[in-house]
């Protein structure tokens, strides 16, 4: 039985051993595939780099050029605001032209009516 006990714990210490060493060697190939995930990702970041500074120059370019449309939008808007004023103005001027024109002009044109009605019938008296 010793003899059985000795081959059953040289098989469990070889089979343990053809573990170990195939472990160490899937270790070394895992540290291998890290190695190329951090060679890897050192290049992506060494390309990215100039990639942000560039979305970062294209943001600060946008916020100035949204800046300059905001200014101009409120400038139109100002303008828009002024010809409004000027259109109400202008109303306002022809409301009070009308009411202070439109009155006499009416009178005399009323007057001078008057005028050729007795002067026709002036005339038709005369005739007849």
């Amino acid at each position: 039985m010793d003899i059985v006990l000795t081959v059953a714990l040289i098989l469990a210490l070889t089979c343990l051993s053809a573990a170990c060493i195939y472990l160490i060697v899937v270790l070394v190939r895992v540290r291998d595939i890290l190695t190329g995930v951090e060679r890897d990702l050192k290049e992506i970041t060494v390309r990215a780099l100039p990639v942000l500074d560039n979305v970062e120059y294209i943001t600060a370019r946008l916020k100035s050029i949204t800046e300059s449309v905001d200014d101009q939008v409120m400038m139109i808007r100002e303008s828009i605001g002024s010809i409004r004023e000027v259109a109400d103005n202008v109303v306002a001027l022809e409301r009070k032209v009308q009411e202070r024109i439109e009155g006499p002009i009416l009178d005399t044109v009323a007057f001078v009516a008057a005028v050729f009605k007795g002067v026709r019938t002036f005339v038709d008296r005369v005739k007849g």
